[in-house]
């Protein structure tokens, strides 16, 4: 399997090394970066030239520091070259105006953040679910 990009946008640093264990359990070889809050996410985004490389994935909270996960998304799915990039959301809402909003917007999938470990644990076999059907 090759090396796959991952953007999360997160600003709970738990959250972040949670996800990089689960993405790691799953055997996914992978480069994560990482975005603390609206403002750097999108400005990251911003800076990916058309036609350069994208992050295979995005996976993405909702609740953040300087603006909004969904206006976020909605962003992100403006781009026609990221039409085919799954968006998962990692949120702590389990709001089905939330989940319903994020589907609309193009969320491939919406993971609600868990209190469990093995559960959370779950999150690197939907990833990888999500990559191979975008491949």
């Amino acid at each position: 399997m090759k090396t796959v990009n991952v953007l999360l946008v997160e600003d709970n640093p738990a959250d972040v090394e949670l996800v990089r264990e689960a993405l790691n359990e799953a055997n996914l070889p992978h480069v994560l970066r990482i975005a603390t809050d609206f403002e750097e996410a999108k400005n990251h985004l911003a800076s990916i030239p058309m036609g350069a490389p994208t992050p295979d994935v995005l996976l993405m909270d909702l609740n953040l520091p300087q603006g909004n996960g969904l206006e976020l998304l909605r962003i992100f799915r403006s781009n026609p070259e990221w039409q085919a990039i799954p968006v998962i959301v990692v949120s702590s809402s389990n709001a089905i105006r939330d989940r319903e909003h994020a589907a609309r917007l193009g969320a491939a999938h919406y993971f609600r953040k868990p209190s469990d470990l093995r559960e959370f644990m779950e999150l690197g076999p939907i990833v990888v679910k999500w990559l191979a059907q975008s491949a």
